[in-house]
């Protein structure tokens, strides 16, 4: 059996098993402050997709570049450190990697069908099934207000779907609704990784995301050669998601892999992981609702450098970002009056009055 590390449940009521901690107010604001870079990490990211799509970049060989850049980055900059073998054979850390290739694969191949803004709205999707995962399975309930703002982002992600143009709109819903369940098990993953919850500081929260993302890296590059090597013998047919040796070979998908995973993306996923643990995953979800604001501004950036060539969004799409980006601060707002703490701070204002 494996040895893991002790930890509280951030953000859980308080009881004999999980006492909450005295500063429980100052850590969510650092997790709120975290998940806030965290949206501007995205935006920067999808505009280096953008770019890498533009120039002819395969997903998986461009996701690979950009996680193994980053888990070597911070790998290098933390450590591996005593634990490394523990935490790679623990279930949790193989379910966490394959959620990171699968979200970043399915974001990169939803922009490929529709621009940055408007492929990243249909990821809120994430939303309801977050809100929906954490009560069947943690018993996570939201406040009414939360759940009734919910159902409104539904229906408006719901509506940018209606809106897309037809030729592109089935396999763009797919491929963001499948990103869409990979986030929210990724969130999960991160949230309850024993190693991750244990961490106390932001260099062990950095060199365990590392080794995260080098697990998953050298999961994505073996299954990729794999796969292609069965391609080239003919015992597979040839496969969209599958690159082949030239596509991985390919200079622009190397740098632009590189300077991903060399900054923006480690940047994103230390973020992530770090505010997961104080705000939990439907927060999480809720505050990358934002994301289309700082992608559409990346966007826009973009193309006024003349990086990328896309479509600006129409005013339709326009006014359901504006939906689901208010629906969401309302959502953030109920979620924080709804927790413990902040209760618990009301009733202590109302008796000093």
């Amino acid at each position: 059996m494996i040895a893991c590390p002790r930890f509280r449940r951030a953000g859980s009521v308080a009881d004999d098993r999980h006492p909450m901690p005295k500063d429980a107010s100052a850590t969510a604001g650092t997790g709120w402050l975290e998940a806030a870079g965290f949206v501007f990490a995205i935006g920067a990211l999808s505009l280096v997709y953008a770019i890498g799509h533009q120039q002819g970049s395969h997903p998986v060989a461009f996701v690979l570049y950009a996680i193994l850049g980053s888990s070597l980055l911070i790998l290098a900059a933390t450590g591996l450190g005593g634990d490394v073998i523990a935490i790679a054979r623990h279930k949790m850390s193989w379910l966490a990697g394959t959620a990171i290739i699968l979200v970043e694969f399915f974001y990169f191949l939803t922009i490929s069908y529709v621009s940055p803004a408007h492929g990243n709205l249909v990821l809120r999707f994430a939303i309801p099934i977050a809100m929906v995962a954490g009560f069947v399975l943690f018993g996570r309930r939201a406040t009414p207000l939360a759940a009734a703002s919910t159902a409104v982002v539904t229906l408006a992600t719901l509506y940018v779907v209606a809106i897309t143009d037809p030729d592109v709109r089935l396999p763009m819903t797919a491929t963001g609704l499948a990103g869409s369940v990979a986030l929210v098990v990724r969130g999960f993953a991160g949230e309850f990784h024993p190693w991750n919850r244990a961490a106390t500081n932001v260099r062990e929260k950095l060199r365990v995301t590392g080794i995260l993302l080098l697990l998953a890296s050298i999961l994505c590059l073996a299954l990729a050669s794999v796969t292609a090597v069965a391609i080239a013998a003919w015992a597979l047919p040839p496969l969209r998601f599958v690159p082949t040796g030239a596509q991985m070979l390919h200079l622009p998908t190397i740098v632009l892999g590189a300077l991903a995973g060399g900054g923006v993306f480690a940047l994103m996923n230390a973020l992530n992981f770090s505010a997961v643990v104080k705000i939990t995953t439907e927060n999480i979800m809720a505050v990358m609702a934002l994301s289309p604001l700082t992608v559409w501004l990346f966007q826009e950036f973009g193309v006024a450098a003349g990086w990328i060539a896309v479509t600006r969004p129409e005013p339709r799409l326009v006014a359901a970002m504006a939906v689901i980006v208010a629906s969401v601060l309302v959502i953030v707002f109920a979620s924080r009056r709804g927790t413990p703490d902040s209760r618990n701070a009301h009733s202590r204002r109302r008796a000093r009055v």
